[in-house]
């Protein structure tokens, strides 16, 4: 046999089990043929493997068969199964898998079952409003049939079942068959869902406190997952930018960006306030809301293509301080109702164990952190623009 997890074969020529099993798994076409005792064994024979051909067998004997010939073991044709649904979107019996997924993935109080015969698929779904077997003709439930791919022996041809019911099965080739415990349907083992990725079913969850798969509820599946955006152990990585339609005229407009990462909530688009609308004061309000925005304690790394902006926050504040805020010409230093509370924060975040530092990179020099940020700040800046043209 292919490794110690098939079966052996002792000198007398009898097989022998290494360890108990819950059946047997019969690779008439795959890497290593065999017959293999646990459905990981098998996984690793046939997965990527390009017309494998493989299945169970309850006994050894079937599955010898299976590998010998295509007998009857091999022959033997599935059983058509009925898909009960008592509770879910449009309650009723389907012969397929996914029509019955789509009536009760996000629903709550579902409740389904798989049964051999459509009279007791039909006698489980009556009885949602306590009706009986007679009273089933009266009843909507019932749904038209739709040809089940399990209708005929090919349809099932590559399926996979698993070693143990109360586990999940996968899927590696689009036709697996939803595994039963009891007649209900194990959530993650029937057929994906057209919008699986990467061969897995994104209504489902598994629920870390109990251990069981559970469907997704309709916020679940909304919801949008957040990224990190920056190394845990290092510093927050900060793009910020501003931008000034009409620059230097009487009715030009500016917008604020703030980028720390794709879809990242913290993102900053707006219009720049006040009356002034210089680009110079969009670059330093960008800062000032980059450093207002992360908590007091970390680390921060602001990446601007704003040379003046920059300058102001780390080195010219210093002796504009000494001065009472003039500058060398001594005139009021230009735009310190934005620099002083930026050196502020800085100042407080230093008291709080963490630095604040920056770097100046080339506008438009294809980086990607800067062109979003630009962006951002441009749109911004357009917002503004609208919102002048309204007011008039």
């Amino acid at each position: 046999m292919a490794d110690a997890k098939s079966l052996s074969t002792t000198s007398s020529g009898e097989k022998k089990r290494k360890r108990a099993a819950p059946g047997y798994y019969a690779v008439k076409v795959g890497r290593r043929p065999d017959i293999y005792y646990s459905w990981s064994d098998t996984l690793e024979q046939i997965t990527g493997f390009k017309n494998a051909v493989h299945r169970k067998f309850n006994s050894l004997s079937e599955a010898e068969a299976f590998m010998n010939n295509d007998g009857p073991a091999a022959a033997k044709p599935l059983q058509q199964k009925f898909y009960a649904v008592q509770s879910g979107r449009v309650p009723g019996v389907y012969t397929d898998w996914p029509s019955a997924q789509a009536q009760i993935v996000g629903w709550k109080g579902v409740k389904h079952k798989s049964f051999a015969t459509r009279a007791e698929a039909e006698a489980f779904v009556a009885a949602r409003k306590g009706l009986t077997y007679s009273d089933l003709s009266a009843t909507p439930y019932s749904r038209d049939d739709v040809e089940s791919e399990a209708s005929t022996p090919d349809a099932r041809k590559g399926c996979k079942v698993g070693d143990s019911p109360s586990k999940k099965q996968k899927r590696n080739d689009g036709s697996a068959v939803a595994a039963t415990i009891s007649g209900d349907i194990e959530l993650g083992t029937g057929l994906l869902p057209p919008d699986a990725e990467d061969g897995f079913d994104r209504t489902i969850i598994f629920n870390p406190i109990n251990g069981d798969i559970e469907y997704k509820t309709e916020a679940q599946l909304s919801a949008q997952k957040l990224q990190p955006t920056g190394e845990f152990s290092g510093p927050i990585i900060i793009y910020t930018d501003g931008s000034s339609l009409g620059n230097g005229k009487a009715r030009a407009v500016a917008g604020v960006g703030v980028y720390f990462g794709s879809n990242d909530p913290r993102n900053v688009s707006e219009p720049l306030p006040g009356t002034r609308q210089t680009n110079q004061r969009a670059e330093l309000t960008a800062i000032q809301r980059a450093v207002d925005i992360v908590p007091i304690d970390r680390e921060v790394l602001i990446y601007s293509d704003s040379n003046y902006a920059i300058k102001c926050c780390t080195e010219w504040f210093t002796k504009w301080r000494v001065n009472g805020w003039k500058n060398a010409s001594g005139k009021s230093v230009d735009n310190r109702d934005i620099i002083e509370p930026i050196v502020n924060r800085i100042e407080e975040r230093q008291l709080a164990g963490a630095q604040t530092k920056f770097t100046w990179l080339k506008g438009h020099a294809n980086s990607p952190g800067n062109a979003a940020a630009d962006a951002l700040a441009v749109n911004g800046a357009r917002e503004a623009k609208q919102m002048l043209a309204t007011a008039q």
